[in-house]
């Protein structure tokens, strides 16, 4: 008998994301201007994205397409060092193509943890939380991103393309054609 995978996430349903003030070439913008109507999955530490063979750099660059056509925008919040930081910015910036290349920031502070907590009323016990945010900027979904790479690239499309299917209102007298 085999038992399916257990993934540990915690489902937040309406809970807006903090609009905290991220550092661009631009300037200092508030995170929410940078999201609006996008579906999101925001990533803490992407700099573990990194992969270290060919292969694992492959899965990322197919599972980055697979998100865009699930119309997901990835972005990512490094806390580690900024060294990291750049590092990993270099590395994303000079390997996938333009079209799959994400904005990454640097907030060491974790300032969006904090807030969420508050909001929430609880503390996020997960050691590197992936959240999945709406078109409105709600946090829908947050996973545990403390796993390998490649465990969190598949984990977050399975929850995505869920996601993705509830959000589809198919009324009583509407057929797929419609849709």
């Amino acid at each position: 008998m085999t038992t399916e995978k257990q993934t540990s996430y915690l489902i937040v349903t309406d809970i807006a994301f903090p609009d905290v003030i991220v550092k661009t070439h631009h300037g200092n913008v508030h995170f929410k201007s940078l999201i609006q109507d996008k579906r999101i999955i925001v990533y803490t530490n992407p700099s573990e994205l990194i992969p270290d063979s060919e292969s694992k750099a492959n899965e990322l660059v197919n599972a980055l397409r697979k998100l865009k056509k699930l119309n997901y925008h990835l972005i990512g919040f490094n806390r580690n060092s900024f060294e990291e930081h750049l590092k990993s910015l270099n590395w994303l910036n000079s390997y996938l193509s333009e079209d799959l290349v994400f904005p990454v920031f640097y907030q060491p502070q974790n300032n969006v943890k904090e807030c969420l907590e508050k909001n929430l009323g609880e503390k996020i016990t997960l050691k590197s939380p992936i959240y999945l945010l709406d078109k409105n900027g709600c946090t829908r979904m947050i996973l545990d991103g403390s796993h390998s790479a490649s465990e969190n690239l598949e984990t977050m499309l399975e929850q995505a393309s869920k996601l993705v299917l509830a959000d589809q209102s198919f009324g009583k007298n509407q057929s797929l054609r419609d849709s």
